[in-house]
């Protein structure tokens, strides 16, 4: 392959005085492709369940874990949601993607994008959450990810919830807006919690400091994963209390 020379100003000539040879955008760009291919031939993805070659970077399971990947059946998160007092009446609907359970592939997914700092998979999650249920929520108005507690951000550095979020509003063209909820005060992990100190843990957890801007809106609340519902809930209280004119929750597991 042959590169046409271009003559260039004397200032920026090289030291030799000839002129510099400068590469046309069309081949830059073909060389990193070919460059991206070769690191990938080198340094596959690995899927996180079972380490075989993963279909993508940001979505790091193999089309055979991917495809091992329990749906959850429609009505079954708003079931789960009204087995607890303070959820009755508090959703519009609730829509959950996949099942967790304990020797599935979502699990390590979870947990890569919960605690393993890569919240580039949780937004080609919410993405893929969008396209998934984009006929579901043509009535949202607003897309707001459950808040974590400002100690627990600073932790962990970032919001696996709000870069799902990210990922639906992109898809559904709707706006996202963390600073709708906040929390008011720390909770424990709820991940060993029993089901009734869940619900003590996250009771009246949440505020909504701008009711102006959630009064007679649709909120499409979005969250990692669905366990009891008690979480949940008592968000969508919250942004009740702020005159939200419905809420809809969207969760990308659902605790089998």
């Amino acid at each position: 392959m042959f590169f046409k020379v271009y003559n260039i100003s004397d200032a920026d000539a090289n030291r030799s005085g000839r002129p510099m040879t400068v590469l046309p955008d069309s081949y830059r760009q073909t060389l990193r492709r070919l460059g991206r291919a070769l690191r990938a031939l080198v340094y596959p993805w690995h899927c996180l369940h079972c380490g075989a070659r993963a279909t993508h970077p940001t979505l790091p399971l193999c089309t055979d874990c991917l495809a091992a990947l329990r749906r959850v059946p429609p009505g079954e998160p708003l079931r789960r949601l009204h087995r607890l007092p303070e959820a009755i009446g508090c959703f519009r609907a609730a829509y959950s993607l996949w099942y967790e359970t304990p020797e599935g592939p979502f699990r390590p997914l979870h947990h890569a994008l919960k605690y393993g700092n890569r919240p580039v998979y949780a937004q080609r999650l919410g993405r893929l959450l969008g396209e998934t249920f984009r006929d579901e929520l043509q009535t949202i108005d607003v897309v707001v990810p459950v808040p974590l507690h400002r100690r627990r951000f600073l932790e962990r550095g970032y919001n696996q919830s709000a870069w799902l979020a990210r990922g639906v509003g992109e898809v559904l063209g709707r706006p996202v807006a963390p600073e709708l909820l906040v929390r008011v005060r720390a909770t424990r992990s709820q991940t060993h919690l029993g089901r009734d100190a869940r619900r003590a843990n996250v009771a009246r957890a949440f505020a909504a400091p701008y009711p102006e801007r959630v009064a007679g809106r649709h909120v499409l609340l979005v969250d990692d994963l669905l366990t009891t519902g008690a979480t949940a809930a008592w968000a969508a209280q919250a942004l009740h209390e702020a005159h939200a004119s419905g809420v809809t929750l969207l969760t990308l597991g659902l605790a089998a």
